[in-house]
């Protein structure tokens, strides 16, 4: 398992933009999957 760093920098701001497009496709998703568990009973 990797090494927790205390001094990481994201320079490249790409954990940002990955953390933000998860948010985004979650929260998109997420009424979709109500109506499913509803109806289907999942």
């Amino acid at each position: 398992m990797a090494e927790y760093d205390p001094n990481f920098k994201d320079t490249s701001g790409f954990m940002t933009l990955f953390l933000g497009l998860v948010v985004l496709v979650g929260m998109s998703c997420l009424p979709a999957t109500i109506v499913w568990v509803k109806y289907f009973g999942l």
